[in-house]
């Protein structure tokens, strides 16, 4: 009996680290209306297609020039401090965007200026978790801190429908009082943040030595090999997340042609934060034993197949049915692609790598939403097909990069 207790694995121990980035990634996205509601936002205000599409690429590219700004505050002052910054920095944005939210002009500016500070968040939130000391698989551990993620993620369409989904001057209010709370809490809990830091550095130059080793000489090929595979991972997740921004402008704008499309658009926000919730960690333990290539792939492929059957569905059981094709896809390649990149790279680059993850992910968003809203306005059927063939070619390209003789991770997870 007790030989096959101690033979059973023990459940993941998570550092203290993971679980208050976690938390506090949680606390945002509970109120993160913005982010989720931008499209139905703009279009309230009886803005044009070519004036929301053009907002919506303000808004991406404020959020390219947040990351690139969150690399490097996150180097020179730390990624702690810049997640308490930018929460503060986004409460008075936020009210001031309540207060402005009939008045196109300013609510732009405005709505803009949030997405900026806001993309200051999940890079620093990556690089906390995946730095951490925690010992298992980095799928694993990054699958966890999105439980938290989209946990919030589903309270807010269900915020919206209680508050009313016109009533933005109030939803972005509410947003403001919790960037206030995501503030307060980093704060308090700052100095064991700084703590992790230190460790995760004191790590890195610990293994800085043999990596200048390893990369010179004879392994100059591998680390060659290894590079290429690195930003074979930052292009592909790139144009991945410009497919995936159109669960945000594309499929809110294809589903309001549907009778009770306004509820269906909640309700798919709801299917794809409960799917990630109770079955992102259990895949990632699966796609875990995969070569990183074919898993990053498979759902990136998926991803896009999803959105293309929601978004040219013509019912509610096409569309919802779609949608959990995209959450599956979702649950593969996003927590693959940040675990690639820590496994693939040595633990000195990590933080760069991560950064450039996340200014591709900005990048995607920059152009995915007003691309999406542009092509379901004008030609929704040759729009969807595009997307398909986009996934598909983004999928070979990871698949095909990651075809090498050596092995492609420098760290067991």
């Amino acid at each position: 009996m007790a030989v096959a207790l101690a033979g059973k694995r023990k459940p993941p121990a998570f550092p203290a680290e993971v679980w208050i980035v976690s938390i506090t990634t949680f606390l945002s996205r509970s109120v993160g209306f913005l982010a989720l509601f931008s499209t139905v936002f703009y279009k309230s205000m009886g803005l044009s297609p070519s004036v929301l599409t053009l907002a919506l690429f303000a808004g991406g590219f404020a959020g390219v020039l947040g990351s690139v700004a969150r690399g490097w505050f996150a180097t020179r002052f730390g990624s702690t401090d810049v997640l308490i910054a930018g929460s503060v920095l986004n409460v008075p944005l936020l009210y001031l965007l309540g207060v402005s939210a009939t008045d196109p002009v300013p609510a732009i500016v405005l709505a803009s200026l949030s997405v900026a500070v806001t993309q200051s968040f999940s890079g620093p939130a990556a690089a906390l978790v995946t730095g951490s000391a925690y010992e298992g698989n980095t799928v694993t551990v990054i699958a966890f801190h999105r439980i938290f993620l989209s946990s919030g993620v589903t309270i807010a369409p269900i915020m919206v429908t209680a508050v009313g989904e016109n009533d933005f001057s109030l939803l972005f209010s509410l947003s403001a009082l919790g960037s206030m709370g995501t503030a307060a809490f980093l704060f308090t809990e700052r100095s064991r943040l700084r703590a992790a830091e230190a460790l995760a550095a004191a790590r890195a130059r610990k293994s800085a030595a043999p990596d200048l080793v390893s990369d010179s000489g004879a392994a100059g090929p591998h680390h060659t090999s290894r590079t290429s595979r690195l930003w074979a991972v930052v292009v592909v997740f790139g144009t991945a997340m410009a497919v995936y921004a159109q669960s945000m402008s594309g499929i809110p704008l294809s589903v309001e042609k549907i009778s009770g499309g306004d509820r269906l658009y909640s309700v798919l926000l709801v299917v794809n934060s409960l799917f990630i919730i109770f079955f992102e960690l259990p895949i990632s333990t699966l796609t875990a034993k995969l070569k990183w290539n074919y898993a990053l792939g498979l759902g990136i492929f998926v991803t896009g197949l999803g959105l293309a059957v929601c978004g040219a569905g013509s019912g509610w059981a096409v569309c919802i049915t779609g949608f959990v094709l995209f959450s599956l896809g979702e649950a593969i390649f996003i927590p693959q692609a940040s675990a690639s990149i820590a496994d693939i790279s040595t633990p000195a680059e990590n933080p760069r790598y991560q950064g450039y993850l996340s200014a591709a992910q900005s990048l995607g968003f920059a152009v995915g939403p007003g691309l999406g809203a542009f092509g379901a306005l004008h030609d929704s059927a040759l729009y969807w097909t595009l997307v398909i063939q986009i996934s598909f070619a983004a999928a070979a390209v990871a698949v095909v990069a990651g075809m090498s003789k050596d092995r492609s991770s420098v760290r067991v997870g």
